[in-house]
């Protein structure tokens, strides 16, 4: 009964970013087509064309972009 409930709650975290996820991709989809549709099918390109492009994109987009950092900018931390 003690393992009951926290593997009930690593079920629902792990539904609960799975969802937070997809919402990131259906935010910027259209964006992605839009404005960096030259480099569909390479996921990595697309989110850096869109945080390049950032000021452009849609509002949702944009809020999903903050939890994106580009691999130059990453590789300086």
């Amino acid at each position: 009964m003690t393992i009951r409930a926290p593997l009930t709650l690593a079920i629902l975290a792990l539904a609960f970013f799975s969802t937070a996820a997809m919402a990131d991709d259906n935010a910027c989809m259209g964006d992605a087509f839009s404005i960096c549709g030259q480099f569909i099918p390479n996921r990595e390109r697309v989110a850096e064309c869109l945080f390049t492009h950032r000021s452009s994109v849609s509002m949702p987009c944009r809020i999903s972009l903050q939890h994106f950092r580009p691999r130059a900018e990453s590789a300086s931390y």
